[in-house]
């Protein structure tokens, strides 16, 4: 098959998040439509970029090949698991958008933590996101109950050990907004991170929120649990670190 068509079955089933044996039985209902036709031959050879219509929903039929990336402002009170039988989850936001299921959260946030997080069907990004040998960073807004210290910049930076981890943390970057409020750097995105290291210099986070990763921040016109998608030269910012963190310690 040329690299510029498609048997039409397989792609009423990426586009339209359908088994192969659904779709099949849909197209010979003469259900579905190519460039306003109505075609009822599953194995037909069409066009990438012919548009496909299934109940009255029209789309190019490579889009569902295409990998989705969404910056979503999380919400409060969900969790980033693909299921959970006591709280609602991240991904059924989603669950206007084809092919929703295939999608996952970059990492996770904790119930109580908002702001940006990524939702992608996209693997290899996940994977170059989470994992912390590729040191990109994550800068959260924190609230704690007690006063930020100056000393404890210092201690962020200097790397802190937990008593219930097995290892120190690598430095973190503290920068302080007010008495009680700091943005917050790390690279590792180990369970509770920042929480824990205000554990360790015996405070207390009461709200968190992520802003960037990367140098990517979250867009400022999305209101908690809404999305869109990013593009080409967001996805690279990803990989910018942020710069009050390059400057401390990645230009060291």
């Amino acid at each position: 098959m040329a690299k510029d068509t498609l048997r039409l079955d397989k792609a009423v089933c990426h586009n339209f998040d359908l088994t192969r044996s659904v779709a099949v039985k849909l197209i010979r209902q003469g259900l579905c439509e190519v460039e306003g036709e109505v075609v009822t031959d599953p194995s037909l050879k069409i066009a990438s970029n012919a548009a496909i219509s299934l109940d009255g929903c029209q789309m190019s039929a490579d889009e569902g090949f295409k990998k989705q990336i969404y910056m979503l402002n999380k919400p409060d009170g969900y969790v980033c698991a693909d299921r959970d039988n006591n709280n609602p989850v991240v991904i059924n936001i989603f669950s206007d958008i084809p092919k929703f299921t295939k999608m996952h959260c970059v990492g996770r946030l904790d119930i109580d933590t908002t702001g940006l997080l990524l939702v992608t069907d996209d693997g290899d990004l996940n994977h170059q996101v989470t994992s912390p040998k590729y040191l990109v960073t994550k800068t959260y807004l924190a609230t704690t109950k007690d006063k930020i210290t100056q000393k404890d910049i210092a201690l962020f930076a200097k790397g802190l050990k937990h008593p219930e981890e097995k290892s120190r943390y690598k430095e973190a970057l503290l920068e302080i907004v007010s008495d009680n409020v700091a943005l917050v750097t790390v690279t590792e995105g180990r369970f509770h991170e920042v929480k824990r290291l205000f554990e360790c210099v015996d405070n207390e986070v009461i709200e968190l929120k992520r802003l960037y990763i990367g140098s990517l921040s979250l867009d400022e016109d999305l209101n908690e649990g809404e999305y869109r998608l990013i593009n080409d030269s967001e996805i690279e910012k990803l990989f910018e670190p942020y710069k009050a963190y390059s400057d401390a310690f990645l230009k060291k």
